[in-house]
């Protein structure tokens, strides 16, 4: 379409509105509306700023990025420690005296897990004593490193990371999901549009049936004063007008509903355009495109976002499992400490030097079993963590199918609709014929006014079927790009990956 069809097909829908706002049974409030023209580009970024629903899913993938910080807290160390002052008097037989003495105690410790399942424990105490049967102060001390590893349950690098690995595939389906619904919103917004568009040209084909039936009625007016014509003739001309009335009244009204659905997916609040008459810009063009199912369902297996949170969803699942195997094995855990011992009467100083002098030392090694009897929690875990795996990739499978299918439908309707836009021409095409043939047989006498009627009114239908077939060709192409998962690429819109 050149610039000047597009200009004239802008004048036309703005005219169109005016026709709207001076037509029967519009309200005088709805004449002072003011127009405000937008594209479809602009409509889409409004509905991916200011839909609500939009809005509300794109928490839940920075929820989940939450989650794996969450998960990740598994590893994070824990630092204790602690003071104690104890002062006692004890009796002492058989001289009955007393041991008086006093302790100051303090302990430091770092415990944490390690990825591999490996639990660790750094310590260090120092305890300072005092009394009566001891000179000045005795001061001892000990520090040390204890480990248990898991030998079978709980042991390596996959299990001891499920819970972060299945909080990051939630962050993933998440993600995928907003994605979804976003291409989702996308399809509705352009189908709205189209819809709008096709109201708009609708109602500018009634006005013009109206007007054609006010032309054949004054016609048939002028004739019957001058007796070349009955008074039949009049009464089925102002039927035709009283009907092509009802029509523009109809079509007004689905100009509001239209607009109305539209104005709801891009705006936070409708009453921003309260008042506000919206006029499309981009009038759909009829473009013949390429199309191959084959290609086509290969890319939506590859870009689908409701495809690539199944299989997100099942990976998730093998994760767990996985871990709900492991979970079936005995806990066999070696353990190990090793630790140094100090003394010291001369002050803190010597004994943190007797301590780290390494002359005593204290270690340790075994090997703890436990083995719980039937574990049935365990195996029912497990059990139906498989099964629900299973049914995963059954669902994912039912989805692949799914898809194959809407492609197929996808691709079907936008060649069937590309013919049926073709024909809709040719028959509207051929209506005009048909009623401009008729009205020259009526200025001859050779028809009737009833005749000349069904030809506009077949006239009428023909427009409304062409203006139709063009709208279901340009919703036909979104519903593709939605089969294919790839509205985001042919609208130019990236999402921003900041959650």
């Amino acid at each position: 379409m050149n610039e000047i069809m597009k200009r004239s097909v802008r004048v036309g829908l703005v005219l169109g509105f005016a026709f709207v706002s001076t037509a029967p049974g519009v309200q005088a409030d709805e004449a002072i509306n003011q127009v405000k023209s937008l594209t479809l580009r602009e409509c889409v970024q409004r509905a991916l700023e200011n839909n609500l629903e939009i809005k509300s899913e794109r928490i839940i993938p920075t929820i989940g990025s939450w989650g794996v910080v969450g998960a990740q807290g598994v590893y994070d160390p824990t630092v204790g420690g602690a003071i104690n002052y104890q002062d006692s008097v004890t009796p002492q037989d058989p001289r009955q005296t007393t041991l008086k003495e006093q302790q100051l105690q303090s302990s430091l410790s770092l415990a944490g897990k390690l990825p591999t399942g490996a639990s660790y424990d750094l310590s260090a105490a120092d305890t300072r004593l005092s009394g009566n049967t001891i000179t000045n102060f005795l001061f001892t001390g000990s520090a040390g490193v204890s480990l248990s590893q898991p030998l079978l349950k709980n042991f390596g690098l996959g299990v001891n990371a499920a819970t972060i690995r299945i909080a990051r595939a939630s962050r993933s389906i998440a993600i995928q999901n907003f994605v979804q619904l976003v291409m989702s919103k996308m399809s509705e917004v352009s189908t709205a549009y189209y819809e709008l568009v096709y109201a708009i040209e609708n109602h500018k084909a009634a006005l013009e049936t109206r007007e054609l039936a006010r032309q054949l009625l004054e016609e048939n007016r002028q004739r019957e004063k001058i007796g070349t014509m009955s008074r039949l003739d009049v009464i089925q001309a102002e039927s035709g007008v009283a009907s092509s009335e009802q029509g523009v009244i109809l079509t007004a009204r689905t100009i509001k509903d239209n607009e109305n659905t539209l104005k709801r997916l891009i705006c936070q609040q409708v009453m921003e355009f309260h008042g506000l008459s919206l006029v499309p810009v981009d009038y759909p063009i009829v473009r013949m495109i390429a199309t191959d199912v084959a290609r086509s369902t290969r890319t939506a297996l590859q870009m689908r976002a409701d495809y690539l949170s199944a299989k997100q969803a099942l990976e998730k699942q093998n994760i767990l499992v996985q871990f709900n195997r492991n979970q079936l094995w005995p806990e066999i855990d070696l353990q190990g400490s090793y630790g140094l011992n100090g003394r010291s009467r001369d002050g803190f100083d010597n004994l943190v030097d007797n301590t780290a002098g390494g002359d005593h030392p204290v270690w340790t090694v075994g090997m703890a079993v436990t083995m719980p009897i039937g574990d049935r929690q365990a195996r029912a875990s497990y059990h139906t963590a498989r099964l629900q795996a299973e049914q995963q990739l059954l669902s994912l499978k039912e989805l692949e199918q799914d898809i194959i299918v809407q492609v197929d439908d996808a691709v079907g309707h936008v060649e069937t609709n590309l013919k049926s836009v073709e024909a809709a021409s040719a028959a509207r095409r051929l209506a005009q014929e048909s009623l401009d043939a008729e009205k020259e047989k009526l200025l001859a006498g050779t028809s009737t006014t009833f005749l000349v009627l069904q030809a506009q009114s077949q006239l009428a239908a023909a427009r409304s079927a062409e203006i139709r077939a063009r709208a279901d060709y340009s919703e036909s192409l979104v519903a593709l790009d939605l089969a294919e998962g790839t509205i985001l690429q042919k609208n130019n819109v990236v999402l921003e990956d900041k959650f």
